[in-house]
Parts: structure tokens; sequence; C-alpha cells
């Protein structure tokens, strides 16, 4: 409703009051924040515009009472000061023509301050797309590019690239000047331009040592140091990828025996995509075998944190043991 409200203000062209937009997605916020500033005939920073954070939330009350030399139309964005205010600002404003916007990437709804605004404010929350409505927002940006491409590459794309707005838009540019209109969005494509999450690439990563595929392991962990990315966060997030096959691989077992119906991703909070890959995984070890790459994996770090062992060899040995 709150967001029904804000589209009807910008469409009018009529904002009042004060806003608070706040959530994980900051491309809607931020693009949200650019439409309401089109709103206004005239802007000027320092006179009629002003952005406020946690340093200088202190000038508001003074910006507030302000006159510029543009009449009564006035502009404060206010960015992630943790709902610091002085609410009383807010009680005492008098020009009709002044607008408030508060942005925040989180909020405690808990506080005085969020339960004040809820009551004094216009109200939107903006979150993360889950995968399905961003798989959906791919294929609705593909289709205004006129490039074609299946559901499985649009849940490919955001499975491999986020599912942060900004960022998937960033990667359908790239897609676009390679593409060109009137073309079809491949898997190859994908893998060959656009910037994979650290986590798409360690499943790429594993996926080559699953396979067998031990110098292509090597090849891709030796670029993703290249690009700077920590030996010790490639580390963790691989014995992390191991020790949720190992649950995976447990939780079947314990199905089986026991004859129960489990929610497997579910019950042990793996997304379904990143589960859908590791159980597939599971099928190439047995439990034994896991177990002693865990503890491979335990000596390597303690091997590593005491000297004995160069960190990036010690990982490639335990990748051709793989």
């Amino acid at each position: 409703m709150s967001l029904k409200i804000l589209d009807e203000d910008i469409k009018n062209k009529k904002l009042h009051g004060i806003y608070l937009l706040y959530g994980t997605e900051k491309y809607d916020v931020e693009n949200y924040v650019e439409k309401m500033k089109k709103c206004f005939t005239n802007l000027e920073a320092g006179v009629n515009f002003f952005v406020l954070d946690k340093t200088s939330i202190d000038t508001l009350a003074d910006i507030c009472d302000s006159v510029s030399f543009f009449g009564l139309e006035k502009l404060v964005v206010i960015k992630n000061t943790g709902l610091k205010f002085n609410k009383e600002v807010f009680e005492n404003i008098n020009n009709p023509e002044l607008v408030i916007i508060i942005t925040e990437e989180s909020v405690d709804k808990r506080t005085t301050e969020y339960k004040y605004l809820t009551k004094k404010a216009v109200c939107v929350e903006f979150n993360k797309l889950n995968e399905k409505d961003a798989t959906f927002f791919v294929k609705r940006m593909l289709n205004m590019y006129k490039i074609n491409a299946t559901d499985e590459i649009a849940k490919y794309l955001v499975s491999v690239c986020t599912e942060d707005k900004q960022i998937l838009i960033n990667e359908f540019r790239k897609i676009v000047a390679y593409l060109g209109e009137g073309t079809t969005l491949t898997k190859d494509v994908i893998d060959k331009i656009c910037s994979k999450t650290l986590d798409a690439k360690i499943f790429d990563l594993m996926d080559s040592i699953m396979t067998k595929k031990k110098m292509e392991a090597i090849s891709l962990l030796e670029d993703m140091l290249a690009q700077g990315t920590y030996i010790g966060m490639i580390t963790s997030m691989m014995f992390k990828q191991i020790k949720q096959i190992y649950a995976i691989k447990l939780m079947e077992k314990k199905i089986k025996d026991q004859g129960i119906n489990v929610d497997i991703a579910k019950e042990l909070g793996i997304h379904p995509f990143a589960f859908s890959k590791l159980k597939s995984a599971s099928c190439l070890y047995t439990l034994e075998h896991l177990e002693n790459l865990m503890l491979e994996f335990d000596k390597y770090d303690e091997a590593s944190k005491t000297g004995k062992v160069d960190i990036v060899l010690g990982l490639k040995t335990i990748i051709l043991k793989m």
C-alpha cells in the first residue's frame, strides 16, 4: 500500500511530508530517490537541496527553518543515520513544500523512531529479490533488449551473478554489448563474459574437481588468486561445500535408515540452487572419502598457520588428492 502511495505521488509530482525508504535492495532505494528528485522544478545543492548523514544530521533543524532563494520548495535527503534524529524537528515543520526522504539499508523496527515514522511518514521497504522474482526480472530485462533466453538460462544467470538488481543490470549491459539484439543468451556466453560471485567461482572449482578435471581446477584456482581473491576465503568456502556435501549424505542415510520424509535443503538451510549442485556432487563421494578430505583440510589449516606448508602449494596438493 505504501509503495502504491509513493508511486502515485511521483506520478502526480505531488510529494509532501516525510518518506522512509529502506531495505537491502539499494538499487530500488536509490532509483526512487532519483525519481522523487525529478518532481522538483529546480534543485540546487546547498540552497534548496541537502544531503545529510550521521555526521551532519544535527543541522536538520536549521535547514528546515531556513528560507532559500527558490521560495518554499526544498528537499532534504537523510542517509544511513540509523534513524538517529530529533523527532521534534519533524513536529515543528511549517513549510508545506518541504520534503524529507530518509534512506536506510536496514532499520530496527523495535525503535521508537521507526514506530514514529510509521505514523508520520510514507514507509516503503525494498528487499533483495528472491530467486523466482530475480529470474522473472532477468527475463523481463532480456526481453526489453530483445535477447532470447530460456527460463533455465535466466535462472543460471541469477545463480552465478547474485540477485542484486544493480549487478544484474550491469551484466545485462555487457551481454547486450557482446551479443546485440535479436540473439540468444547461452550458458557459454554467461561463463565467458559475466562477473561471477565468489560462491559461483568456488562451485566451478569444485565441479572441476568432482569431474576429475584436476588441472582445470588448478587453473581456476590460479585465476582467482590472480584476481586478488584471498586464499583463506577460497579454502574456507571449499571446506564449507565439502561439509555441506557430507551433511547431505548423512541426512540421506538417516532418511533411508529411518524411513522419514525430510526436505534436506530446508533442514540444512542450503539455498535451493546450491543444494541441487551439492546433491549431484554427493553421488561422487563416500562418507569415508569426505571425512578424509575434511581431515586433510584440518591438517592443512594447522600446517599453513605454523608455516610448515606453503598456503598455495598446500591447497593445490589437496585439490590433486580430491
